[in-house]
Order: C-alpha cells, then structure tokens, then sequence
C-alpha cells in the first residue's frame, strides 16, 4: 500500500454518546497500518475521527460500533480485499446506509478487481457513491492531498434522498458505458441511447395506465438485464421479490398501475412539467434494492449491529427506514417480520398506517410474530389496538402470545383496555371455579 508513517501521531476521538463525529473509520483489523496512517492524516487535518483500535468484540463492542455509525457525519470506508470480506465491516455498511450517511469508500483497489469479491448488496450501494480511489504510483502526499479535499466536498455536500440516486457506475470503465451490444441491454445509461424517455413510456406508452405484472417483469429484463448481472442478481426470483418490495406490491398482486409507477419514480410528487429521465426507473430500483438488502444485513439474527440499531432507531433520520420496516413486515423469514416489527416501535412513528400493519401481524401464523406485534403494540401505546389485543388474550393459543397481549393491554392503559380485561378476567375466573367444582365433585 505504500504506506509512511511520517505524520505526528494524534489520539482519536474518545467514543460518547453524545460525541458528534465527523468521521467514523470502518476497516478491517488486517489493514491496521493503512488505517492507523489515514487516521493520522484525518486527524491532522483538523477531522474528529471515531475508530475502534481497542476492542475486541462483546456487547460493548458492538453498542460502540453502532452508535458511532448513527452518530458520525461521514461513513469512512477502507475498502480492500479483506473489508469486502469482512461480516462487520459490511453490517457497518449496511447501517450507514439505511442511516442516511454520507459513505465514502477509500481504496487502493480497481474497483472491478475487487467487485467479484463483494456481495450483491455490498456492490449495490457502492455503486450509488463517490469513491476516493488512490493510485499506488503516485506519493504518499499527493494522494493524501485528494482524500482531504474528497473529506470536505462531502462535509459541506448536501445529502437528500434524491442526490445519493447519481450513477457513478464505479463497476463500469468508460468504455464499457458506451460500447455494449444493444442485444445485452436495451438501455445501459450509454450517451449514445436512442432511448431518451422513460421505462414506462418507452414500454407501454402514455396511454396506458395499468399493465399486467408479467409483462413489467419481463420489460425490466429485457432492459436491465446486464446491469442487473453485474450487481449479481442473477437469480429470476430475485428480480421479481426485489420488485414487489420496490413497488410494494401485496404477495397476489398481478398488476402494476401507472400511479404506482410514478409514486415510486418521484417519491416526493411529479409535477406536470417534470420529466422522467431515461435512466430514472433503473436508479430508483437500485436504490430501492440497496435499502431492502441493507435492512436485510442489519436486521437479521446474525448482525453484529442489530441491536444497537433497534435501539437508536429514533436517531435514524431517513424516511424510508419505517417504509422499508413497514415492508419487511410481509418477508417470507417470520424472524425478519418479528424484528421489523419491534423495530417499528422504536421508530417513534406510530400513524395510523403504521399500528395498522402491525395489529395484522396479531394474526400471523408464527407465534414469534404475533408475539412481538404485542409488544409493539404496547410500545405504540395505541388505543385503536385495545380490541384486536383484547381478541389476542381470549382466543390466542400460546400463553406467551396471550401475557404479551396482557403487558401491552397495561401499557396502553386507558378505561375501555382496563374495562375489556376485567371482562375477561372475571369469565376466566368463573372457568377456574367451574373446572375446581367439578374436579371435587368427581
């Protein structure tokens, strides 16, 4: 890597809660040397910098971890081939992305070399970001010059929901952008596309307004089907999952309508003189799958950064965190539905929308999931749940599911929860005696 070592060596940041960073370090521990000389220079130049040089894992390691990732400014990513392979380091990844972070990978590396290496996910949301990628040619000074001025134009940039959606097309050289057989790919963001509308118009046209499932899935194939390789979803039934997710279609949908359609193209309204460019159904998905597969890394049984994310779930100031959570809630995993569940609550969102889709879960057939919906319930602190929690105490069949039902009923507190449990409660006392007398009397 070409490493020196002759900058004055500063102490970093020292992790609080309410410490703001300006930059959190994710490495992996076999590239120490690299990280403890960027660190050096980040710290010279006048950055605070969070980095975990000391701990070695447990609880505390990973509370720290992932309220350093929530917390920092800039999510600082030392890509090499040991990171890419890295569990943490792409939970880490995965975090900074469902938490809005403005994520800057730093590398050695020819992007393309180390891309094989990289899950679907990982490629999908370093695809949609600026690199800072250093020549091994040049000094050590010249390239620590770029990755300073890389560190403030992304401070002082402006990071909305829609400028992360750029294609910088990392994976893609120059010359493979614009020099693909049109039998590959219809439409591959080449500046020499015919296609100068969007998906929809060029597919269906404007007149139509819903068009059945098959034939969309079977348009975005034809179209993307190259790009989408290269992110390695080269299974069919992942196309298909990953666009209900997008469109967030119900399990028996057959169709896609045209208001869908635009609702998931200009997610903050399209006003009539705004056009669709060429490109923006593809970026769209792929920034919708990149937050399906981030949440899918942070939420599942073996994150290294699931709990502390549950519980900071309030400070993650992105929109699409409870629509994606909202979602997650149909995932065929019942463990994935349990913990999109509790997550939910902790959200702080509680509309009406949102009690609504977990009071459904009160019904699933795991009984983990209802289970949680109980909690999450009580959590909520939802007067409209008291009805559908009151069912669940009578007629559930697990008694876990049923005291968690009870838990939730006091949480939530008011006449009408306290008034329908005492109904129950005086009938299942009534039950006990009838079932003692007979008992005596036989």
């Amino acid at each position: 890597y070409y490493i020196t070592n002759n900058l004055s060596s500063k102490m970093t940041v020292p992790f609080t809660d309410s410490t703001k960073f300006n930059v959190m370090i994710s490495y992996s521990h076999q590239d120490s040397e690299l990280m403890l000389r960027i660190r050096d220079l980040l710290t010279a130049n006048g950055f605070d910098v969070w980095v975990d040089t000391k701990l070695k894992g447990g609880s505390n390691f990973f509370k720290n971890i992932g309220s350093a990732v929530i917390g920092c400014d800039i999510f600082f990513y030392i890509l090499t081939e040991h990171s890419v392979a890295s569990k943490f380091c792409q939970d880490e990844v995965s975090l900074a992305r469902i938490s809005n972070k403005k994520i800057l990978p730093v590398t050695y590396c020819d992007p393309k070399d180390v891309a094989p290496e990289m899950d679907a996910g990982l490629r999908l949301i370093l695809s949609c970001v600026q690199w800072i990628c250093l020549d091994p040619k040049l000094d050590d000074e010249e390239n620590d010059r770029q990755i300073v001025q890389s560190l403030n134009e992304t401070l002082q940039s402006d990071l909305s929901d829609d400028s992360r959606l750029a294609n910088y097309d990392i994976f893609f050289s120059e010359e493979e952008s614009v020099s693909f057989p049109r039998s590959k790919s219809k439409f591959l963001r080449r500046t020499n596309s015919l296609h100068l509308v969007g998906f929809w118009t060029r597919n269906f046209g404007d007149s139509e307004k819903r068009v059945e499932l098959k034939k969309v899935l079977a348009r975005i194939e034809a179209d993307y089907t190259y790009d989408y390789s290269r992110l390695q979803f080269e299974e069919a039934w992942a196309l298909k999952a990953l666009t209900f997710w997008c469109f967030d279609l119900e399990r028996s949908a057959t169709s896609i309508t045209r208001e869908q359609y635009d609702q998931f193209v200009f997610p903050n309204g399209k006003s009539e003189e705004q056009r669709e460019m060429p490109d923006s159904f593809w970026v769209r998905c792929k920034d919708g799958f990149s937050v399906r597969l981030s949440m899918q890394e942070v939420f599942n049984a073996q994150s290294s950064v699931r709990y502390d994310s549950i519980q900071n779930l309030r400070q993650i100031k992105n929109k699409r965190v409870v629509v994606a959570l909202c979602k997650l809630l149909r995932d065929h995993d019942p463990n994935i539905r349990a913990v999109a569940c509790i997550s939910l609550s902790y959200t702080g969102n509680s509309s009406p929308a949102t009690i609504d889709k977990v009071s459904k879960l009160l019904k699933d057939v795991d009984r983990l999931v209802r289970e949680s919906a109980c909690v999450a319930l009580g959590k909520f602190q939802s007067p409209g749940s008291v009805t559908a929690l009151l069912d669940t105490w009578r007629n559930d069949m697990i008694s876990d599911v049923r005291s968690a039902a009870v838990k939730a009923l006091n949480i939530i507190g008011t006449p009408e929860a306290a008034e329908g449990m005492k109904i129950v409660k005086t009938l299942q006392d009534e039950i006990n005696k009838l079932g003692i007398v007979e008992k005596e009397s036989s």
